[in-house]
Formats: structure tokens, sequence, C-alpha cells
């Protein structure tokens, strides 16, 4: 007996209808955990590519004592002249570094008010001529041993730590997002299991007259199919979202400087959609394959 694709769209409809809150609650847990595994693909790749970017611009912060005296300003920008590690240099006196401060805390004109100029220290912003990160150190290291010098901040570790926060967050999202995929397979599971109970004696006239094996399953196979596509649907609109929110609120933001280089491009969206597709597909696919397997020996 042939499989006819309007007799599998038939049933597999009839099926969907049939069993309506089951398949509703299936598609919005499949979409969900999607949406968390594109979520998860977007935010790997901006990390990936902040990554690279620190890595080509790593730099160093000198900040001077407030009390350091002209003599020991000039000699640390003399030390940092000769230095052979070093590509460029800036200076920031107290008035190029408090309007950076304006700026920054734009949002809080209260702070703003209380500071004055004089109480914020000079600093040179270094770019040294090499990105591994010992020789780096130790350039920090002589750097902060120069006399008026308070501090030496390394820019580049400070938004490492915040990408090892990001990345932990990433790993709970991809927890997180396996779980829910588990709990579609079961759900979609337990669908096709009630949809199979549903038409039992259906079936059992079908196999009465000879169908064959793929005449009977086709149909549950395709109704899982429906569920991981229709959720895939839903997790490529959700992907679409979040990428509209991550960039509304996090990317250009000053509140947010660092989160701004965890960043991806249109290519990255498209293939994070194909992977919610694939894996939508094969959810479905291994749901309702292990339910008719089961529960359709024939």
């Amino acid at each position: 007996m042939a499989i006819r694709l309007d007799y599998v769209m038939r049933e597999t409809g009839s099926n969907l209808a049939r069993n309506f809150t089951l398949t509703f609650a299936a598609i919005i847990t499949v979409a969900v955990s999607l949406t968390m595994v594109a979520a998860s693909f977007l935010i790997g790749q901006g990390i990936n590519n902040s990554f690279l970017g620190l890595r080509s611009e790593q730099r160093l912060f000198v900040y001077m004592n407030p009390t350091a005296s002209e003599e020991q300003t000039d000699a640390v920008s003399k030390a940092l002249d000769d230095s052979g590690q070093v590509d460029e240099v800036e200076f920031y006196d107290r008035d190029r570094t408090f309007e950076e401060f304006q700026t920054l805390f734009r949002d809080q004109p209260d702070l703003i008010n209380s500071v004055k100029p004089e109480d914020l220290p000079t600093s040179f912003r270094v770019k040294p001529e090499s990105t591994d990160a010992e020789i780096v150190s130790s350039l920090g290291d002589s750097l902060e041993s120069l006399e008026g010098v308070k501090q030496v901040a390394y820019a580049a570790e400070y938004a490492r730590d915040v990408q090892r926060s990001v990345t932990t967050l990433n790993r709970w999202v991809q927890f997180t997002g396996l779980i829910l995929i588990a709990a579609s397979v079961l759900l979609i599971f337990n669908t096709i299991r009630t949809a199979v109970f549903a038409r039992r004696r259906e079936i059992e006239v079908q196999r009465l007259v000879g169908a064959r094996n793929w005449f009977i399953r086709m149909p549950f196979i395709a109704e899982g199919l429906v569920h991981g596509l229709f959720g895939a649907l839903l997790a490529a609109g959700g992907a679409m979202a979040f990428n509209t929110l991550w960039k509304r609120n996090f990317v250009d933001q000053v509140s947010f400087e660092l989160l701004n280089e965890i960043r991806w491009d249109t290519g990255d969206v498209v293939m994070s959609i194909v992977i919610v597709f694939i894996v939508g597909a094969i959810t479905g696919a291994v749901g309702s394959g292990i339910a008719v397997s089961r529960f359709l020996r024939i």
C-alpha cells in the first residue's frame, strides 16, 4: 500500500486537532528550548568576537597619585617614551579625565556635581607593542614601581573577568536549553503515544487489510516533525527578538561599555535560525520515532 501525501497530511492534521492541548504544550516547550539554543549560540559568537578584539586592544591604565609632582609625572612619561614595549601613549590630565567622567556618568547628575576636576587623578593610557599576557604584566609591574604611580589597571583583564561571567551565564543557558529539549522530546513522545492510543482501532483495521509499517507510522512521525518545526518557527522569531533586544540594551550603551564588544553580525543570526530548525526537526523526529517504535510494533 503506497503512502500518499494527502493521506499523511489529513491524518496528521486530524491528530493535531484531536490532541490540541498536548500539541500546543509541545510546540511551546520546543519553542522556548530552541530560543535558548539560539541565544546561547549568539552569545557564544559574541564572546569569541570580544576575545579577538581584546587580544588586539590590550591597554594599560597608569593612574598617578593625586599628590604626584610634575617631575614625577614627567619621569613616568619619559619612561614610557623610552620603553621598547610601548606602542602608543595618551596622557589624560584632570580636565580631560573629568570630561570622560561626565560622559560615563551622565545619567547620574548628583554624582557629577559632587566631583571636581582636582578630585580625579591624571593618568596615562598605554597600548603595549605585544599582546602576550606575560609581557604586558611585566610592563605593568615595572610601571607600578615608578615613583608617583598609584595603580596600573589592566582593561583587558577586567574585560576578561566580565567575559568569564558571561561565559558562565551562557553555559547555564545551554544547560537549561538541553534540559528543555529533553523535556520537549518527552512531551512529543507522550503526545504521539496518546494519538496512537486514540486511533488504536483504526490501526488494527489497517493491519488487517495489509497496510505496511510506514503507511501506519508516517502520520505520527509527521506529527512529531510538525511539533518540532512549528516550535522552531516560533524560536526563529525569538532569536530575532533576542538579537534586537541585545543590540538595543547593550551594544553602544555607555552603561555597559564592556558588553559593547559582545556582538554578532547578521550572518550569525541567520546561522542561529538554521540551527534551531535543524534541532527542532531532530527533536520532533526523535520524540515521534521513539513513540512509534515502542507503541507501533507491527
